[in-house]
This record gives structure tokens, sequence and C-alpha cells, in this order.
């Protein structure tokens, strides 16, 4: 009698011990979502830690690198021509959400640090083995007068937006387009490798970022590429 009940005990002793290692590797792993320079764990608060470029630093360059505030979408038609704006369209690289207070308008070099991003991301996403996702464009050019009409319901809303200077676009972190034959992919894994080239254009002094939890975007200005294009 006593050799059975020890029998089971050493079984239920050995189930015990297989369950607590793998709850402990689940919890190793979960927590497991590491980049090089600071950037350790998908929270917001890591985030908003290191992409930190704050509303003036965004602004000094968007005034160093952009155009003049444009008053209204009247106004704009004759600015974007005059100062060779770029339109940006969905494609291969990106998507352009439909946009409700801004146009889909950059200055030449921001259009060019658009198009890395997309395709650094689509090229970490091939490396890493995961299914094709496009980035999606949530906000560009904003006029006086889209601003205005924007801080009338939004809160976080600034008048000395960046995005006056067509410099400026916002990268949702919350959705990605998939493929046609894409399976589901981790969100949280695309949005790491979404923060991964940032950091490494941010790093090379081509933009600046802040991460904005609300409305679930990142918040990007063209810096200096000049020699990157």
């Amino acid at each position: 009698m006593s050799r059975g009940i020890n029998r089971k005990l050493f079984a239920w002793i050995c189930i015990s011990i297989t369950a607590l290692s793998v709850l402990v590797f689940g919890l190793l792993k979960l927590g497991n979502y590491e980049y090089s320079d600071s950037v350790n764990e998908p929270y917001h608060e890591k985030y908003s830690e290191y992409f930190n470029d704050m509303q003036q630093a965004q602004i000094t360059a968007a005034r160093k690198y952009g155009i003049k505030p444009i008053k209204d979408r009247e106004a704009a038609k004759g600015i974007i021509k005059q100062e060779n704006l770029v339109k940006i369209k969905s494609c291969r690289n990106y998507k352009v959400a439909p946009l409700r207070n801004s146009i889909p308008y950059l200055t030449e070099d921001a259009a060019c640090l658009l198009t890395m991003i997309g395709e650094n991301f689509r090229d970490s996403l091939y490396a890493k083995g995961i299914n094709k996702h496009r980035i999606i464009i949530t906000s560009v050019l904003r006029t006086e007068e889209d601003i205005r009409r924007l801080m009338e319901y939004n809160t976080v809303a600034v008048k000395n937006s960046a995005h006056r200077h067509a410099t400026t676009f916002d990268i949702s972190y919350k959705t990605f387009e998939p493929g046609l034959l894409t399976f589901e992919t981790n969100e949280g894994e695309l949005k790491k490798t979404l923060a991964e080239v940032l950091r490494d254009l941010r790093n090379c002094k081509l933009c600046y970022v802040r991460y904005e939890v609300r409305p679930g975007c990142f918040h990007i200005t063209v810096g200096d590429i000049s020699n990157h294009k």
C-alpha cells in the first residue's frame, strides 16, 4: 500500500515540476520583446520613454525643412504646386487611411523618409519570417483650418503643430494592413518591428519620433536626409 502511495506521490511531484517549468518558461518568453538601445518591453511607458522627441524639437525641424503654414484647403491648391509637394498614395510600402483632418501631401524629403520606413519595415518582416503587412498612415499635412476644426473635439490637438509644414506624418502602431495571403500575426511583434525601423532611422538623425498613446501612433518629422536619398 505504501509503495503505491509513494508512486502516486512521485508522479504528482513530477507533474507539478513540469507544470511549473512550463509556466516559468512561458512568463519569460512573454517578457522577451527585447531589442537594443534601451527599448526592452512592449509597454506604453517604455515606448514613450524612448521615442520622446517632443513638440518643440519637432516644430524646430519642421520649420527648418518644411513649408510655411497654409491657411485652408483652397490656399493649399496653389501652395502644393508652388512648393512641389509630393502626393502620398497607397502603395506596396504603405497604406494611406481615409484622411479627415489632413491632406496627403509632404515635402520631397518627408516623402522619401516615408518610403524608407515602409521599405525597411517590409524588409524587416521578411528577415524575421513574418507575414507581409503594410504600415498605415493616419495623418499628413494639416492646414490652419484643419487644425482649428480638429481642436474643437480633440483635446490633445495643438495649434502649433508640426503637421502644418508638410514634414510630418503619423503611422499607426495599433493596426497594420495585411497582404492578401497573410495569416494572423501578433500585432505586438509588428509594432516592435516598426519601432526597430524607426529607432535605426532616428539614430541616424533622419527623423524625430514621438510615441503617442492617443490616438495610437508614432508622430514622425523628417530630419536631414539629404545624404541618404
